[in-house]
Parts: structure tokens; sequence; C-alpha cells
């Protein structure tokens, strides 16, 4: 494994972008495989312009799994023919008319989770494609794929180096939900998935507990990614209460992630719109120092992971990150059910430097 590290680190992304955490909107939450058309995606953009998303820094508009159907005699991954008539170069268009980029999804195993067309052994030619197709963000799963450190590595080295051989400046997200990924992270991508997807609140939890020890490896090019942010419509496939989406939200500005909406776009309440558009909580998430935060103050029990019908600890947490200006962005984080009174005294306030 350390001589996979050294490998990776000697080969560096280098990509020019994600000098600051992403922003904009991912399908998987919002409706997972149903209803993965060009006209929804079309419609997503359009809301983004109608809801003045992009002013705040909203501008990714990302598919997720479920949109191809096969390989075709040249080797190039073909579209869904029924939800993207037209192919997949024609939804990219439309979206950049709009001003906002473009992103799109693959597995570094032999299939995708839902059991699509992957590209192992197809890292070349697929990012040829994405490249031809104005793709400018792509995730890369970890289904059907080795869970072998170095082998892993090798993989997404593999497709790191077919996006940089394109010459176009494409946001590589991988997607290996564990936190061993993150000290070379940086080397392969420019964000990691550091845990399992973030559905119910116990999951969040996970997320959140398993970043705690993570911070060192966050830095501008290259961040940690605790999954997508779920907000409160239950017209979406995930969806939690107004207060745990609003505090997802919060951590992940300190915690300097991506923030990938993944709530409903087209029907989005003004409780959630008001959340993801609170310019004072986006401008720590982009703060241009790049210094991700961490727990300064926990009365949290050791971190054991939970599953999703588990109880969340009855705990608090402070949480600070560093900013450019010299001040430090501080959340104040309760995980019970009930209120509680959590105190920062003089020496807590310190600690942050």
């Amino acid at each position: 494994a350390v001589a996979a590290a050294l490998i990776v680190l000697t080969h560096a992304l280098n990509n020019g972008v994600g000098l600051t955490p992403a922003m904009g909107y991912n399908t998987w939450n919002d409706f997972r495989c149903s209803g993965i058309t060009a006209d929804h995606v079309k419609m997503v953009a359009d809301k983004f312009i109608e809801l003045n998303l992009p002013s705040f820094g909203y501008d990714y508009v990302n598919i997720d799994d479920c949109w191809a159907t096969s390989r075709g005699s040249d080797g190039r991954l073909v579209p869904d023919p029924t939800n993207f008539p037209n192919g997949m170069k024609a939804v990219a268009d439309y979206v950049h008319s709009k001003g906002l980029k473009f992103g799109i999804y693959t597995d570094r195993g032999t299939s995708t989770c839902d059991g699509r067309p992957a590209s192992q052994g197809y890292e070349a030619i697929d990012a040829e494609t994405f490249a031809d197709w104005g793709v400018d963000y792509l995730k890369e799963d970890s289904c059907a794929a080795s869970d072998n450190h170095g082998i892993a590595f090798e993989q997404y080295g593999l497709m790191r180096d077919a996006l940089n051989k394109t010459g176009r400046h494409i946001y590589f997200s991988l997607c290996g939900w564990n936190s061993w990924y993150a000290p070379v992270g940086w080397g392969l991508g420019n964000s990691w998935r550091i845990a399992g997807d973030c559905n119910e609140w116990p999951s969040i939890y996970n997320a959140i507990r398993t970043n705690e020890g993570l911070s060192q490896y966050a830095r501008p090019g290259g961040w940690n990614d605790p999954d997508l942010l779920g907000g409160s419509s239950p017209q979406a496939a995930v969806h939690n209460t107004p207060d745990q989406a609003r505090t997802q939200f919060s951590l992940w500005a300190v915690m300097a992630a991506p923030l990938l909406i993944g709530s409903n776009i087209l029907n989005l309440s003004a409780y959630d719109l008001e959340t993801y558009t609170n310019a004072e909580v986006i401008a720590i998430d982009q703060d241009l120092l790049g210094v991700q935060g961490s727990v300064i103050l926990t009365n949290c029990p050791p971190f054991l992971p939970l599953q999703a019908d588990d109880n969340v600890p009855a705990c608090q947490q402070i949480w600070a990150r560093p900013l450019a200006d010299g001040s430090v962005a501080m959340n104040f984080l309760n995980f019970d059910t009930k209120p509680a009174a959590i105190t920062s005294d003089a020496d807590c306030f310190r600690r942050p430097g």
C-alpha cells in the first residue's frame, strides 16, 4: 500500500479544477434510477436558472447511475436511446447553454452499481468519450470492483491519467466509500468519498464522525467528500427533517465538503432553498484558505458505525474552521433529538489557532 501511495502521489491529477469544493446537483439522492432522462436534466438546468442558484456558486448539473445501456461496436458507451434519444452531447450542450457545467457517472469496476456498463479496461476510450461530449465532472464509483487498496488506487489512477490526456479540465470525483482514500486522494482526484451513502440520519452521523480525523488531507484541488446533500423534500428518494437537512449543510461547509444538492430541485421547498442559498455558509465552504474544519470539543462516545435503524448518540460537538481572513467559523452540533446547551469557553475559542 505504501508503494501504491508513492506512485499515486508521483502522478498527481493537476487538472486545475476543484480549487474550492464543487457545488451543484446530482440526480441520485433525488430519484435514484427512475426518470433519468434528457428532458428531466434539462428541466433541472432550467430550474437552476429560475432559482438563481448559479449566483450562489452552484454550477454542476450531474447525472448519476442508470444512463448507459451498452457499448457500441467502437467500444464507446451508449446512452439509453429511449431516455436520451439525441445522445449525451446534446444534453451537455443544453446545460452549457445555460452557463452551467455538466457531470456524468461511471464505475471503476466491471459494472455500475445498477449493473450498467462500467469503465474497467475502458478508461482511455471512456475519458475520450466524456471529453468529446463536453463533460465537466466525472464521478467514478466502486461497485463490482476490488477492495484491495493498491488495485483501487491503480484503477483510479488509470482514469485520472486518461482524463488528463484528453486536455479537458474535468473535475474527477472518486466514490470509494472509505476513509483509506484520504491519505492518497489528492494525488488521484479532486474529491474522494470517505464513507457510505448519506441517506437517513445515522448514515449522516457516520460520515461526520469518519471525517473527524481526516482534515489534514483536504486542501485546494482535493477534498474529503462525505457524500451528497439530502434535503427535506418528500418527493426526493432521500430526505430528512428540515433541521437535519440544515444541520448537514452547515457542517458540510465547515468540513470544506462538496455541496451537491440531492433534494428535489423541481419542487424545492422554501425552507431548503433558504438553507442552500445562505451566502454566509456558502462563503465558509468556498473559503480560499482551503483548510477543513476539525472537532475542538466533543462529548460523543468513541465512534462505532451505525446501521440505518440505530439510534444516533445523544451527544454534542464543536467544529471549527480557520478562514483566509483570519477569522474562524464554528459549528455547534447537537446530535440529540432534544435541545442541548453547548458551552465554549475562552480556551475552546483559542484552539483553532
